[in-house]
């Protein structure tokens, strides 16, 4: 703080009517501002010559305003509100349209028809090319009779299941190849019935062999040792269970290497697939992320597909009036005012009602649109505001 000392010579009461104002003279009151030893900063100093306002005294009382009082039989008394519901009455909404509900929502993509084609493995990318198709879907050829191949740009439409590029596979190329080849080798084995043959060949020189011992038997009693009888049994028995792990080792163990092999081929064919970038949906092309010769780790995002042929609406409707068995899976009339100043209606339906109600007693719906074609571009764009009647 500044240590100032201030000196006032007081002006006589006699002068000028009150409410003038007088130029101070070397009489009137001076202020003298003393800086304080050491300080740095510049003080500031009043003017030597301010003006003062006289005032009257004592001072003038002010003027107040008159209050007028209103009769007796003009006063309305206040209504008195006995509950939360009796202040909610005067704001209450009109009555529901038994057979419609008018709601306001905004336009977006679906999430299944807005999807991002990554690489399923660690690879590069070898081609981001496709056939030409025309408005159909149909493969154009050349003149060989080989699909046109042309490159992939952004606004390309596109159609499910189309290929739309690829990733290096000449390794899983190779193992393609070798289980074919084993495949082939383990239909050759179930086929071959020579060690089948060749047991019941065995099988039958056992049986003839005891047949005629038994016979000699009895033509000559006792002709026959016992034991060589037996043997002949037990070879018997040894050339049967012989055919028996024959006919199992053909139908059961080459059976079961052939299924392996046919696994191992349709898995090399599966790992094959998951290295091209086919398109899931119908749908433009709207951004291209990787380019052709680019090393891609898992995961990482090359092609970006939308489909706006059919969009949703998501809008909220209120639950005093309305259930979502009263909304649910019923038909819409979208409206949308275009840039030119008309309107045009789209037809949907509620495809679901959410359960939840929220705060303001509203719950909501999404409404799936269909949407028509203008040009090159679509009459409905994501993000726009839209208008919709819900017929019940």
């Amino acid at each position: 703080m500044y240590n100032t000392l201030i000196l006032f010579s007081l002006l006589p009461l006699s002068g000028p009517a009150a409410g003038e104002y007088l130029a101070a003279s070397p009489n009137s009151a001076t202020v003298y501002v003393v800086k304080k030893a050491g300080a740095d900063e510049q003080i500031p100093v009043l003017p030597s010559e301010p003006k003062r306002r006289i005032v009257g005294y004592p001072p003038e009382q002010p003027v107040l305003p008159s209050l007028v009082v209103p009769a007796a039989d003009t006063i309305i008394p206040a209504t008195k509100v006995s509950s939360a519901a009796d202040t909610n009455a005067s704001f209450a909404q009109p009555e529901r349209d038994p057979d419609s509900a008018h709601v306001t929502g905004i336009l977006e993509i679906p999430k299944r028809n807005h999807v991002i084609l990554a690489a399923a493995y660690q690879s590069v990318l070898t081609t981001l090319k496709t056939e030409q198709r025309d408005a159909e879907g149909h493969i154009v050829t050349g003149a060989d009779g080989n699909p046109v191949l042309i490159p992939i740009v952004e606004g390309m439409y596109v159609f499910k299941d189309q290929i739309l590029g690829g990733f290096d596979d000449r390794e899983l190329q190779c193992n393609l190849e070798i289980s074919e080849c084993k495949l082939d080798v383990a239909v050759a084995e179930r086929e071959k019935r020579i060690e089948v043959e060749f047991a019941a060949w065995g099988y039958r020189v056992a049986e003839a062999e005891l047949q005629m011992l038994m016979e000699t038997n009895k033509m000559h009693e006792k002709a026959i040792a016992q034991i060589e009888i037996n043997k002949a049994k037990l070879a018997l028995q040894q050339a049967d269970a012989n055919l028996q792990l024959q006919k199992y080792t053909l139908e059961e163990v080459k059976t079961r290497e052939v299924i392996a092999s046919e696994k191992e081929v349709a898995r090399t064919k599966v790992l094959i697939h998951l290295r091209k970038l086919i398109a899931p949906i119908d749908g433009v092309i709207v951004k291209i992320d990787k380019a052709e010769g680019e090393w891609l780790r898992e995961g990482d995002p090359v092609l970006e597909i939308m489909q706006i042929k059919t969009l949703r609406a998501k809008c909220k409707v209120s639950a005093k009036y309305y259930t979502q068995d009263m909304v649910d899976g019923k038909n819409v009339t979208v409206s949308m005012r275009m840039v030119n100043g008309s309107t045009e209606e789209f037809p949907g339906k509620v495809v679901f009602a959410h359960p939840k109600v929220e705060a303001g007693d509203l719950f909501e719906v999404f409404i799936e649109v269909e949407n028509r074609p203008s040009g090159r571009s679509w009459l409905l764009q994501p993000g726009r505001d839209v208008s919709a009647v819900i017929h019940l």
